[in-house]
């Protein structure tokens, strides 16, 4: 089976290229992943890691840590 096709059919992924297709931007698949990233941080807070806030800041561990103790609460 191949995962690639099945990640290209997610919501997340339909919804990131949406979002930055609306804001007049023919996206790469870097600027898809950080703004995949984003999107599940605002839909599913519950399920958000540590890489997944890594994604969303691009890789600033001082950054990913600050936004991860900043809603813990979202998370509980």
């Amino acid at each position: 089976m191949d995962l690639d096709s099945i990640d290209e059919l997610s919501l997340t992924h339909h919804t990131a290229i949406s979002f930055l297709e609306r804001l007049g931007i023919n996206p790469s698949q870097a600027q898809i992943d950080l703004m995949e990233a984003m999107v599940r941080m605002a839909t599913y807070p519950k399920r958000v890691t540590l890489e997944t806030i890594k994604d969303c800041v691009g890789g600033d561990a001082v950054a990913a840590f600050f936004l991860y103790l900043k809603n813990k609460d979202l998370r509980s």
